[in-house]
C-alpha cells in the first residue's frame, strides 16, 4: 500500500461517499436504511459512519466493489505509488498539491434512485435521504475545495447529478457513466497531461478480458460472478450491459484477496446468481453454480455467504438447483437465531424482481424476465418460485414497482391479486415495494418518474399491503405497536400532502380497522374481492 504524501498529496485520489463506503458489520440491509431522511438515518447509522476502517497509513481497509475494480485499472497503468484509496475522513492527508484528480464512485449520490424516492417520500420528513447528504458533504471536501482538483463522479448512480443540472453547482468537473476498464484509461491520461477532457463522457462496453481483479478486500467480501444481464427489462441497467460469467479461478482470486485482508464474509454479485455459466436460452447450469458455491465455502476463511440477486424462472425449470445448493448455503448464512430475536431459524435471503403481476406490463416491458418461460402466466411463475424458496428455507426480498409508464388501474389490480395470492400462500419474504424511477441508461431513461404525489388510491394499496405483510410476518408479536405508531406518525402528514386517498391505506398499515362507510372512497372492483 502507498505511504502517506500529505505535503504533496497523489495524483490520484479514490474515494466514496461515508454511507456507501461502509460495511454496516457485514450487513449488507442496513445500507437501505440510507435511503431514509438524515435526520433519521444518521442517527440510527452514527457509530457507522464515524468508524470506517483504515490501513495504518491512512488508506482505505475495505471500501466499495466498483472502486476496487477502479483502483486495478488505474495502478495497472499509472502504479501504485500514484493512486491511493481513502475514506472521507482521511482525505485530507492524501490530496495536496499534486493530485491531479479525485475520483468518486456512487451509486445514489442525490436520493433519486428507486429505494431512495420511494421511502424518503413514504416518511416525508427529516429531511433529503442520507446518501444524498453525504456525498454532497463529500464533493465539498475541504481539500478538494482548497487544492481544487479534477473531480470526476462514475457509478451506477452517476446519472442523477446530470439527471438534475447539478453538475456545476457540486463542482464535478467530469461525470463517467457506464463501464470503466474500456475508456477510463484514456480520460485520466488526457486529465494528467492538462489536456481538455468533456464534461461528460459515456464509456464503451469492455471485453471480458479486459476486466482486471481487485487488488485490495471490498465491502462485505464483493466478488463479481457476473455482469450483465440480458432478460431486455426496459427499467432497469444491467440489461444494457453484455451478459457473461466470470471464470472460477478469476473469482477465486478475488475471494482470496477479500479473506486474506480480513473480510470473513464472501458476497457474489451478480443481477442472477442461476445464471452463472447460463445454457442457452436462459437455462440454468445446475452443474457449475453448484461447484461455485462449494468451492467459495469449502475456502479457508470464509464464514458467511452473502447473496445479491436472483430470479424464480431457473429454479421452476430445474428444481434440482436449490436441492444441491441449499446444504452448502445454509451453512454458510449469516441469517440465523444467534443474530436477531427475530428469526427464529436460519435461512438464506436474496433479492428478486417481482415488479408487477400485469402480464401486459410484462410483456410491455420485461418479457424477457421469466426466461426460459414465457411471461403469459407469470403470476403463476412468482408464486411456484416463492414456494419453491420456502421449501428449501430461501426467504428472498421482493421488489414490487407501481407507476410504471401506461400501468393502468386493471394493471395494479393485477398486482395487488398477486400480492394477496403470495399472503394466502403465506409466503415467507419481505416486499419491497417502490415507485418507477427512469434510469439514465435503461430503455425507459426517458419518462416521467413516479412520485407520491400522482399515486392513485389502488397504487397507495400497493404500498400499505406490502408493508402490513413485512409487519405481520416480521414482527408479529409486535404489529400492535408498530402499527399505530406508523400511523400516527405519518397519518396528519400524508392527509396534509396527499389528500383523503393517502387515508385509509395507511389506516390498513396500521391495522386500524376502517368503517364500511369510507370503502366506498376504495376502488369498487377491487373492493368487492
Amino acid at each position: 500500500m502507498p505511504q502517506n504524501n500529505e505535503e504533496n498529496g497523489y495524483p490520484i485520489v479514490l474515494t466514496a461517499s461515508r454511507a456507501e463506503a461502509n460495511h454496516y458489520d457485514n450487513n449488507p440491509f442496513m445500507a437501505f436504511i440510507c435511503t431514509f431522511p438524515k435526520k433519521i438515518s444518521s442517527r440510527m447509522l452514527k457509530e457507522h459512519l464515524n468508524n470506517l476502517e483504515s490501513n495504518k497509513d491512512g488508506s482505505a481497509k475495505q471500501t466499495i466493489y466498483g472502486l476496487r475494480k477502479i483502483e486495478a485499472i488505474l495502478v495497472n497503468q499509472f502504479g501504485e505509488e500514484n493512486v491511493v484509496v481513502s475514506h472521507y475522513d482521511n482525505l485530507s492527508n492524501f490530496i495536496g498539491k499534486k493530485t491531479k484528480i479525485v475520483g468518486i464512485s456512487t451509486m445514489d449520490p442525490l436520493g433519486l434512485a428507486y429505494v431512495s424516492t420511494t421511502y424518503n417520500s413514504l416518511i416525508g420528513f427529516g429531511g433529503e435521504a442520507l446518501n444524498s447528504s453525504e456525498f454532497k458533504k463529500l464533493v465539498t471536501h475541504p481539500s478538494i475545495q482548497k487544492y481544487k482538483p479534477k473531480v470526476v463522479v462514475g457509478g451506477q448512480g452517476s446519472w442523477q447529478i446530470s439527471e438534475i443540472n447539478a453538475q456545476e453547482e457540486l463542482g464535478i468537473d467530469l461525470i463517467f457513466q457506464g463501464e470503466a476498464e474500456h475508456n477510463l484509461i484514456d480520460i485520466f491520461k488526457n486529465i494528467l497531461d492538462g489536456k481538455k477532457v468533456p464534461s461528460y463522457y459515456t464509456a464503451k462496453k469492455p471485453k471480458k478480458e479486459e476486466i482486471p481483479i481487485i487488488r485490495h478486500s471490498a465491502s462485505y467480501g464483493m466478488v463479481e460472478i457476473t455482469r450483465g444481464c440480458g432478460r431486455g427489462c426496459q427499467f432497469c441497467s444491467p440489461t444494457m450491459r453484455t451478459k457473461y460469467s466470470f471464470s472460477l479461478d478469476h473469482i477465486m482470486k478475488e475471494v482470496e484477496i477479500n479473506i486474506k485482508e480480513g473480510s470473513k464474509s464472501i458476497f457474489t454479485v451478480t443481477e442472477d446468481l442461476f445464471l452463472y455459466k447460463s445454457k442457452q436460452g436462459f437455462k440454468p447450469n445446475r452443474k457449475e453454480i453448484v461447484k461455485l458455491y462449494k468451492t467459495i465455502a469449502n475456502y479457508p476463511g470464509v464464514e458467511n455467504i452473502l447473496l445479491s440477486h436472483a430470479s424464480f424462472a431457473p429454479i421452476i425449470y430445474d428444481k434440482k438447483i436449490l436441492e444441491e445448493l441449499t446444504p452448502i448455503l445454509i451453512e454458510k448464512t449469516k441469517w440465523r437465531p444467534s443474530t436477531s430475536k427475530t428469526y427464529k431459524q436460519p435461512f438464506i435471503s436474496v433479492e428478486v424482481g417481482i415488479e408487477t403481476g400485469s402480464v401486459r406490463l410484462m410483456k410491455k416491458y420485461m418479457k424477457g424476465k421469466a426466461l426460459p418461460y414465457s411471461v403469459d402466466k407469470w403470476p403463476e411463475l412468482v408464486i411456484e418460485g416463492v414456494g419453491l424458496m420456502n421449501d428449501h428455507d430461501w426467504w428472498p426480498l421482493c421488489t414490487i414497482m407501481t407507476g410504471q409508464p401506461e400501468e393502468t388501474d386493471d394493471d395494479v389490480r393485477a398486482t395487488l391479486d398477486l400480492i394477496d395470492d403470495l399472503r394466502n400462500h403465506n409466503a415467507k419474504m419481505f416486499y419491497t415495494p417502490v415507485l418507477f424511477i427512469p434510469l439514465k441508461e435503461a430503455v425507459l431513461g426517458n419518462h416521467h418518474r413516479t412520485n407520491l404525489n400522482n399515486l392513485t388510491q389502488l397504487q397507495w394499496e400497493i404500498l400499505s399491503k406490502c408493508w402490513k405483510n413485512n409487519i405481520d410476518f416480521w414482527t408479529p408479536d409486535l404489529k400492535w405497536i408498530y402499527g399505530p405508531m406508523f400511523f400516527l406518525t405519518h397519518w396528519l402528514y400524508a392527509r396534509w400532502k396527499h389528500g383523503k386517498k393517502a387515508t385509509i391505506p395507511m389506516m390498513r398499515l396500521a391495522g386500524i380497522p376502517v368503517p364500511s362507510k369510507t370503502e366506498k372512497t376504495c376502488d369498487p372492483d377491487y373492493c368487492k374481492k
